[in-house]
Formats: C-alpha cells, sequence, structure tokens
C-alpha cells in the first residue's frame, strides 16, 4: 500500500504547479477604459460631438477676426488614435513609454472619430486659415508623425507641426511661437488662436497658478472658454489625471 504521506506530497506537488502555471498565464483583466475607446459607440458620438461644437464656433469666429488665424490641435487622442498602442503594452504587461518609438514610427495610427471632416471644413475659410499641430512628442519622432498625418489626408502643405524639443518646451510657448510668429514660426507672421483641442487641460490652457489641483473643479467649472474657444476630447486611458494633475 502506497504511503499516505508519499500521496499526500504528491497531491500538495500537483497543485502547487498547477497554480504557478495558472500564475504565469493569468493577466489582469482587459483593461475597460482601452475597449471602451476601440469598440464603444459612446466615445465615437463624443468625438464627433466636440469636434462639430468646435466647427461651429470656428465658423462663427472666422469672418469676425480680420487677419490670419489659426486653430491648434493636439496629436495623440486628438489627431491620432493609440489606443492600439495601449492594447500592445497591456499583452506585453508593460507601461509606457516601452514601445512608444517603435508604434509612433510604424505610423499606423488611425485618426480620431470627427478630426477630417473638422480639418477639411476648416481649410475651406480661407487663405487666412490655418492649421497647427502641437504635441508633446519628440522631435526625432517628427518626420514618422508627419507621414502618418499624410497617409490619413490630416496634413496639408503649409500646415505647422511642433515637437516638444526638451522638458522646458512647454505647450503654453509654442502657443506663444504661433501668437507671436517667432521662434519656430518665425517668418510665418503672427495668428490669432481661435480654437485649441485636446484631450487634456494642458493641451489648450495653462495649468492656474495658485490653485491645488484638488481645486481644479471648482476652478475649471464654470470657464467660458470651454465649448468656445477650447474643446477636450475623452481620453479615459491616460493622463495628469491618473497622478492627481501633480506635475
Amino acid at each position: 500500500m502506497r504511503h499516505p504521506y508519499l500521496f499526500l506530497l504528491s497531491i500538495l506537488t500537483l497543485t502547487v504547479f498547477l497554480w504557478n502555471c495558472q500564475s504565469e498565464t493569468e493577466k489582469p483583466p482587459y483593461p475597460l477604459e482601452v475597449k471602451w475607446v476601440q469598440t464603444s459607440v459612446e466615445y465615437q458620438a463624443l468625438c464627433e460631438q466636440v469636434y462639430q461644437s468646435a466647427w461651429e464656433a470656428v465658423k462663427a469666429a472666422a469672418p469676425e477676426v480680420g487677419e490670419d488665424w489659426a486653430v491648434v490641435l493636439d496629436i495623440d487622442e486628438t489627431v491620432l488614435d493609440n489606443s492600439g498602442y495601449q492594447e500592445i503594452i497591456y499583452k506585453q504587461g508593460k507601461s509606457y513609454p516601452y514601445y512608444w518609438d517603435e508604434w509612433v514610427m510604424s505610423a499606423k495610427c488611425p485618426p480620431t472619430p470627427g478630426v477630417k471632416e473638422f480639418l477639411d471644413k476648416v481649410r475651406n475659410l480661407g487663405e487666412q486659415a490655418h492649421v497647427v499641430f502641437i504635441t508633446n512628442r519628440r522631435a526625432h519622432l517628427r518626420e514618422a508623425t508627419l507621414v502618418n498625418l499624410k497617409a490619413l489626408g490630416l496634413w496639408k502643405e503649409g500646415d505647422v507641426l511642433l515637437c516638444k524639443q526638451d522638458s522646458a518646451d512647454s505647450k503654453v510657448k509654442r502657443r506663444a511661437e504661433v501668437r507671436q510668429g517667432a521662434g519656430r514660426c518665425e517668418g510665418m507672421g503672427t495668428r490669432k488662436i481661435i480654437a485649441l483641442i485636446g484631450d487634456q487641460l494642458a493641451d489648450v490652457t495653462a495649468y492656474p497658478e495658485g490653485v491645488a489641483p484638488e481645486n481644479y473643479k471648482e476652478h475649471f467649472r464654470n470657464n467660458p472658454e470651454f465649448g468656445r474657444t477650447e474643446f477636450i476630447l475623452p481620453n479615459p486611458m491616460y493622463g495628469y489625471w491618473t497622478n492627481g494633475y501633480r506635475q
């Protein structure tokens, strides 16, 4: 007769082996925020509504400007959809910036819903209309970004793309260059920005000085520029909100 202790030991060994196999293959649930962006009707509808609202505002404001003007757009999750990248790093069990450069270099991001229609209509408003992309993609990814934009019909000769050169190259600084025709916009002339579109607060405005991040909701609750010159698309996948807007 088999010794009972040997029998129990074999059962225990098998149990531990099976548990270890399961632990190695188990993954956390597929991120609902990524699934929402990739599959939901609501996400598409929200993006298209934001771009439609932005178009109505630009169409109304443009005739009153009387000078060259621009719309300024962020790139990631505003013009280009990177949910495919989020899926890759989920499957690899990694996090940003893992594989980010390779992803951008592949130039295969699809457009965000509503963006192409918006840009096409803006560009049809005449010679005073200009499109500027301001992104925190680093300068070495500029050419790959251009390839992606051109492939989707989102780029036109005369557009401006301002990537981030270093940690001091804020979006506030680059927006000032657009307005003043200075820095990388030298020789382009001054341009009044009549619409800013992004998926983060910093894409459309400066973080308020003297206001604690926990009070941002109250501070921005009645911001008159939201829906007039500043437009924010939904992005539940990442952003400064994930760490309480702490820089």
